[in-house]
């Protein structure tokens, strides 16, 4: 459900409001200014009520709580205000089909190109997506593999002088649309190392110059505030979970068939 404001939003809810609910609503109309910035405990005083009921008051409107809903009062005479109660169920199932999809996706030739590369490097366009990076590293070292990962532009700059076509570069990007990113790609591209790209599903330059592409898709959240949207980064640490796995199940399949190979030798 979309509001631009609270009375907007009190209209739609209007049907399922009690006494009490009304009782607070009235003296946010005549006090908003001062509800915009005092805590639960506050306006629970001003308003003669406990503060589990305003927090009730609240979840009726469809907040996650008090701070959303104080946030949406500053903001609504700022700017227009878009808030969608459904976002929670909705990102919860983009999270569901994502698993099912990797679950089911061939990873074989990006488990084919970590298995061959010399060397191995990741970069995130940002800090969530270098965290993302670093989480790879650690999950890569347990099965023996090191994977170097790059800081920064000017490290990143001396390194990609050194690739060879034996090269692997991982790069995070959420968008897959950060210039910056996508001209470290290119650079990349120049020295004949192997790129696999980790972003939302798209299309662009950052696709292209790929080799691989491991996209997710994420539903985008409208936040309290004009022009402002969220995207779950825990998507990342979904593919991170899954390329791990499923680079762990190919080379027990590969095991295998030396194992068979040999004994059908014997």
């Amino acid at each position: 459900m979309r509001a631009r404001n609270m009375e907007e939003l009190i209209q739609k809810k209007f049907d399922i409001l009690n006494e009490n609910d009304l009782q607070i609503w009235a003296y946010i109309v005549r006090h908003k200014e001062q509800c915009k910035q005092i805590s639960i405990q506050q306006l629970a005083v001003f308003c003669h009520v406990s503060h589990t009921t305003i927090l009730r008051f609240a979840k009726k409107l469809g907040f996650s709580g008090y701070s959303e809903m104080r946030s949406f009062l500053k903001w609504e005479d700022k700017a227009e205000i878009l808030y969608e109660e459904k976002d929670m169920d909705r990102n919860a199932n983009s999270f569901i089909a994502n698993i099912r999809r990797f679950e089911d996706m061939d990873m074989d030739k990006v488990c084919q190109m970590i298995e061959s590369a010399s060397r191995i490097y990741t970069q995130g366009s940002g800090s969530t997506q270098k965290l993302a990076a670093q989480h790879l590293k650690e999950k890569f070292l347990y099965q023996g593999i090191f994977i170097n990962t790059i800081e920064g532009a000017s490290e990143f700059e001396f390194l990609s002088e050194k690739f060879t076509e034996e090269d692997l570069v991982i790069f995070y990007s959420l968008s897959g649309q950060n210039e910056k990113q996508i001209r470290k790609m290119r650079s990349a591209k120049e020295s004949g190392a192997k790129i696999i790209g980790i972003a939302m599903q798209g299309k662009g330059e950052f696709y292209d110059l790929a080799d691989e592409v491991l996209t997710f898709q994420s539903e985008e959240i409208h936040t309290i505030g004009y022009g402002f949207l969220y995207y779950s980064t825990l998507h990342f640490h979904i593919v991170n979970e899954f390329l791990t796995l499923k680079y762990m199940e190919h080379q027990l399949k590969k095991q295998e068939a030396i194992t068979e190979n040999n004994e059908e030798k014997h």
